[in-house]
């Protein structure tokens, strides 16, 4: 036996482990990975699970370097954001793996197993490997166990969880079957099982290519993945089982398909795995964490799948488990690090969690986040001279961030978006008898800030601005956020600068006219603005955005928008009283520039209308998108009973005449959001009359069709004044429900576009 230093040792060369090496190794950092199979990539090649699960396309920038070879040589299907899964070719996957890593620089053992380790006070001190006929001991700074069996951890005795085998998720064989262009003569060897129908068959999935190939899955159900001997006996049965299957699937068939026609082809070099071990560590991830959107101070990588639960005690594809799917949720540092260890680290499935958290991070994506996440920490203990108990959380995440591996949960949401819905009351049983008006806006991992105005009636002296903030997947109790004098507050509307700073723009009535107690009509308003700098926690002094002014400067209902040239736009309108009874009221529209952050403004022309085509007051509350750079679109409400729209190409300086639309509308509020593929999507009553139903309609061509619709509430009732903003799912609505409270919901094109 031969004695070996060594700055990382990495046990496991799956996922988990290669990513950790790829994130710790540097020129002046040694690392080796141990790896029992021939080949790196784990449960990904040697188990057979030839598929990306979670979200692929924000994981680190080792991982897009794999996924971009693999792109280049067509061995690896395109990401597609409602796909579960993302297959590639296994063989060719372990063999870029091994060319990255081995380019790195980083020792591969292969053949190669950890026999035993020493710790001392919580610092592992040697690892003993049984490499082929070698023997290897090792003396790591840091050790990394990758293995989802927490092989380290039980024999230095740190504290590990342990389903027993009916507890455990089942495992599940892969095989491959090629079509081989002729009929085939089936042979069932003696002592494998027969079954009658589909339904009696260990839950199976084919993954068909246009190639011919055909790939298997086949559940296996009983035994123990971390214990050798049930291990073992796992492998019998499984391929037992297969010969059984194959059989049935040339004879019988498979959901309505026969593949009498094909052979086998080959099998996984071992049986697929989703439990063995998990450590107890500085903190336990929960379900609760990962179904509730979790957030963490310490957080090193974020969780995408959905709860992916097997009943451990059914063999059978029915009823065979829990697969809620799960906003995206942070994974903490914590949670890799075994409780008292002051070097050793356990990314993967092996990290410290409940079975059903463990569910959902289980996944090759996010093993992949969690090694890389692994390594980076390994790598700034190194450099420090530090241990786990001592690191550096911000160095560590700004080092993963600087490598591709994003963190803000905002960035996440597309993967499996279809199954991402949320509809819901942002508070019920509220401290004010009325409300309206609302706006929203994300904040950092996925907060969702919302306002509105509140007190006894729309219009009364009490009325001021409320708000109330989604996170960790529920809402908190709404809060005053502004009123400046006793006179009412209206049409709050959120902004979030590209600094981070949170604007918060409302108006404030001036001498109104008064009937009863009520003051129904303004003579004026100002507009003011309240800024935050800790993402909507705490507010600043509020001031009018253009002094003196009292004609309602800045936005008056929607969200202005960035213009490509850096400028900020916010459609505005003038509601002027006409003091002659016989006269109406007249509303004109206008946008409003800044072009320093919102410091100062400088307000357009009014829009022309042609007011002999127009009966009533007119057109006011623009919603705005920019399509291409300088090319400006509003849609306004009107008193006409459908949608005005404007147009500029010169970013809003100048604008054509409002124009009617097909829209029809009820002369209540609209808003208008345009998501990254360009897709419009607007919110609205879609009727003359009325305010219900609350509609969201899709344009793919600049909004002059809207062919796609799906009405979110339709039972009678007022269901107005709604705001939208575009996020990774796809979009978020804030609207007024019934004047008693504000309601939210937050979806995918899919929802609407099936």
């Amino acid at each position: 036996m031969r004695n070996k230093e060594i700055d990382i040792l990495i046990i496991g060369g799956g996922m988990a482990g290669v990513f950790a090496a790829l994130g710790a190794k540097t020129p002046d950092v040694s690392v080796a990975i141990i790896e029992p199979s021939n080949v790196l990539g784990g449960q990904g090649t040697a188990g057979g699970v030839a598929g990306f699960c979670g979200d692929s396309q924000r994981v680190n920038a080792p991982f897009a370097e794999l996924v971009s070879t693999l792109s280049e040589h067509k061995l690896i299907s395109p990401y597609k954001s409602i796909a579960d899964r993302r297959p590639f070719d296994l063989e060719h996957c372990g063999f870029y793996l091994q060319e990255q890593v081995s380019k790195a620089g980083v020792e591969i053992y292969f053949h190669a197993r950890a026999l035993d380790a020493t710790a001392d006070n919580g610092t592992v001190t040697s690892v003993r490997i049984s490499c082929a006929s070698d023997e290897i001991l090792f003396k790591p700074k840091m050790v990394i166990d990758a293995t989802g069996d927490c092989v380290i951890p039980v024999q230095t005795e740190f504290e590990t969880f342990h389903e027993a085998a009916n507890v455990q998720l089942p495992m599940s064989l892969y095989f491959t079957l090629w079509d081989s262009g002729q009929k085939v003569t089936s042979h069932l060897p003696l002592g494998c099982p027969t079954w009658e129908t589909d339904d009696d068959l260990p839950m199976t999935t084919l993954h068909i290519f246009d190639s011919g190939k055909v790939e298997v899955k086949m559940k296996v159900v009983g035994f123990d993945a971390a214990d050798g001997e049930s291990l073992s006996n796992a492998e019998i049965h499984a391929r037992r089982h297969m010969m059984g299957l194959i059989y049935h699937l040339q004879t019988v068939g498979y959901q309505g398909k026969k593949l009498d026609q094909h052979i086998l082809a080959s099998v996984s070099r071992h049986i697929g795995q989703r439990e063995g071990r998990r450590i107890v560590g500085e903190y336990v991830l929960t379900e609760h964490d990962v179904t509730h959107a979790a957030t963490f101070d310490d957080v090193v990588a974020v969780g995408t799948y959905h709860l992916d639960y097997h009943w451990p005690d059914k063999m059978e594809r029915a009823g065979t488990g829990i697969t809620t799917m799960v906003e995206p949720y942070h994974i903490p540092l914590r949670s890799l690090i075994s409780k008292g260890s002051k070097n050793l680290l356990v990314p993967g499935r092996g990290l410290s969690g409940d079975q059903m958290a463990m569910s959902s991070y289980r996944v090759q994506a996010t093993c992949a986040q969690t090694g890389f996440a692994a390594g980076k920490a390994a790598w700034q203990c190194i450099k420090d001279q530090s241990d786990l108990t001592t690191v550096s959380v911000s160095a560590v995440q700004q080092n993963i961030q600087n490598n591709g591996q994003l963190l803000d949960l905002s960035e996440y949401g597309d993967y499996l978006r279809h199954k991402i819905h949320t509809h819901e009351h942002i508070f019920e049983n509220a401290p004010f008898d009325s409300c309206h008006a609302s706006s929203l806006v994300q904040l950092p991992n996925n907060r969702i800030l919302a306002v509105w105005f509140a007190g006894s009636r729309e219009g009364f002296d009490d009325v001021g601005i409320w708000g109330a903030e989604r996170t960790h997947g529920q809402w908190s109790a709404p809060r005053h956020l502004a009123k400046v004098r006793n006179d009412p507050h209206w049409n709050p509307v959120l902004f979030a600068a590209s600094n981070g700073d949170v604007h918060l723009f409302f108006k404030v009535s001036v001498e109104g006219l008064v009937a009863g107690d009520r003051k129904r009509v303004t003579d004026g308003w100002e507009t003011w603005r309240i800024i935050s700098k800790d993402n909507g926690q705490t507010w600043g002094d509020a001031h009018p955005i253009v002094a003196g002014d009292t004609l309602g400067r800045g936005p008056v209902k929607n969200k202005p928008i960035f213009l490509s040239n850096g400028d900020w736009l916010a459609g505005a309108s003038i509601e002027v009283r006409n003091t002659d009874a016989d006269k109406p009221d007249i509303w004109d529209t206008f946008v409003d520039r800044s072009t320093d952050n919102g410091q100062t403004w400088t307000a357009s022309e009014n829009l022309h209308i042609d007011r002999s085509k127009i009966s009533g007051k007119g057109v006011i509350q623009p919603t705005l998108w920019e399509s291409t750079h300088g090319h400006i679109h509003m849609l306004t409400r009107s008193t006409e009973g459908v949608v005005y729209r404007a147009d500029s190409t010169d970013y809003g300086q100048t604008w054509s005449s409002l124009y009617a639309t097909s829209l029809a509308n009820n002369n209540s509020g609209l808003d208008i959001a345009k998501l990254p593929d360009g897709t419009l999507a607007l919110v609205c009553n879609p009727v003359t009359k009325g305010r219900h139903p609350l509609s969201v309609l899709l344009s793919q061509d600049n909004g002059q069709t809207w062919p796609h619709r799906l009405d979110i509430e339709t039972e009678p009732g007022e269901y107005s004044y709604p705001a939208i903003i575009p996020t990774a799912t796809g979009f978020a609505i804030a609207y007024t429900h019934n004047r008693k409270t504000v309601a939210f919901w937050h979806g995918s094109i899919e929802k609407i576009i099936k």
